[in-house]
């Protein structure tokens, strides 16, 4: 927040990135994002970037000048980054409380055996990308939302200083602020950071009348589901105040997943999106800026394919200021003014 500077434009999805990168570095680490080789970050993202190109499926040759072999060459690079991480944490000891800390501690309940390294380097590189990556996401599309819709922005600014009064919300006044919850349920619902995700059969069975082979791999479109009308009345329509009354089952409101294979941060990602928040709406209102084109992309996440500019400004409550304007095919998934 002290490197924000008002009356000046911020590309707020970078901006949200860094953020959620530096509190993920942090809590997998236990370290701030400048102690720590913090590109690790960086080459995750260029391995996604290859892992969507359709010549690695193509071509996949370890011959330079091909995507295969930068792929290659970026995996062999992450897993040297982290390496010396994990070994730079056992050298300082393996008390912290961080998760690699843990990870390290942790022992396997029938043979004692601890994680290998190839172990180590698969989980941390799972938890970092997800640690950060949709978080952003999230915190990116529910800023955008309600730069759109100013009644929202007022009534959940007056709910954060009643409660709140300027300060970082405790973890017991996040129970209080019941609108804030509805806001990031509601945004998470109409843009979810997770577009879709897959199961692998483990036995043969039955799917809407078809045979499902055992191994087959079933794909569920988690953004289809939170815009089907037979679940949510009016589902392309910012409403949190849907969810005063709604109650859907977890399989019908599924931005976590569900199941054994539910999401493991997923309450810390609650956590983390309310208090980023709470903190950046008493302090700041966020203008959009017209003339952009949002489009949302993404295949692992959905996130604006040109980024999204915002002016920040003081909290001066006119929240009314830069709504209208919006173009792309963000008007395909939800209603604008």
């Amino acid at each position: 927040m002290e490197r924000l500077s008002t009356d000046r434009p911020c590309e707020i999805s970078q901006f949200m990135h860094r953020l959620t990168l530096r509190i993920a570095t942090k809590t997998l680490f236990g370290e701030d994002i400048n102690t720590v080789d913090s590109t690790a970050g960086e080459v995750l993202q260029e391995i996604l970037k290859c892992q969507k190109s359709s010549s690695i499926q193509l071509f996949p040759f370890d011959i330079p000048g091909l995507v295969f072999h930068r792929y290659l060459n970026l995996l062999a690079q992450y897993e040297t980054k982290i390496k010396k991480i994990i070994a730079d944490k056992r050298a300082k000891g393996i008390n912290d409380n961080d998760v690699l800390s843990m990870l390290i501690q942790a022992r396997d309940e029938e043979s004692g055996h601890p994680l290998s390294e190839e172990e180590l380097i698969a989980h941390t590189g799972v938890i970092f990308l997800a640690g950060h990556e949709t978080t952003a996401n999230a915190l990116t599309w529910t800023i955008f939302l309600l730069s759109q819709h100013p009644q929202i922005t007022g009534d959940l600014v007056n709910e954060l200083d009643s409660v709140l009064h300027g300060e970082a919300p405790t973890l017991e006044q996040l129970h209080q602020l019941p609108l804030l919850e509805r806001v990031i349920k509601e945004s998470m619902r109409i843009l979810t950071s997770v577009p879709w995700n897959g199961r692998v059969t483990s036995e043969t069975t039955e799917l809407g009348g078809y045979e499902i082979p055992k191994g087959t791999e079933v794909v569920v479109s988690i953004y289809h589901t939170h815009h089907m009308s037979e679940i949510y009345q009016d589902p392309e329509a910012f409403k949190p105040e849907r969810w005063e009354t709604i109650n859907p089952s977890i399989y019908e409101y599924n931005p976590f997943s569900a199941g054994p294979r539910l999401c493991l941060g997923a309450t810390f990602a609650m956590m983390e999106i309310k208090i980023v928040l709470a903190m950046l709406l008493q302090h700041f209102r966020w203008e959009y800026v017209p003339g952009q084109t949002i489009d949302r992309v993404g295949v692992i996440s959905i996130k604006p394919k040109y980024g999204l500019s915002m002016m920040v400004r003081s909290q001066d409550r006119e929240f009314s200021n830069g709504v209208g304007n919006v173009e792309g095919n963000i008007r395909e998934t939800v209603k604008l003014p």
